[in-house]
């Protein structure tokens, strides 16, 4: 679950980096966003232990997401992570952004 949370944060952040068009998010826009992805990462976790886990590396990202978000983001992005649904449709948002 971490390496796959890794994978798809460090797809956004390169997205973010290189930038697509459709302008830049709102601040509420990175907030629903942030929201959205913890959401996701956190809803396959069942109770107990690796459930806990799951959820505080989830809050420890939530910084990260904003900032980057908010310095780099694009909207176009931004509303298809604020759409998704689950963590591939998140996954799917960060490679629609990428140049190909």
């Amino acid at each position: 679950m971490r390496t796959t949370s890794a994978l798809i944060i460090a797809g956004f952040v390169v997205s973010f980096t290189v930038g697509a068009c459709g302008g830049k998010p709102s601040e509420e826009e990175c907030i629903q966003f942030a929201d959205n992805y913890l959401k996701q990462m956190s809803a396959g976790a069942q109770e107990g232990p690796a459930a806990d886990i799951t959820r505080q590396v989830a809050d420890g990202m939530r910084p990260d997401l904003l900032k980057d978000c908010n310095e780099r983001g694009n909207k176009a992005e931004v509303d298809c992570g604020i759409k998704a649904t689950t963590m591939k449709e998140l996954q799917q948002c960060a490679n629609n952004a990428r140049p190909r």
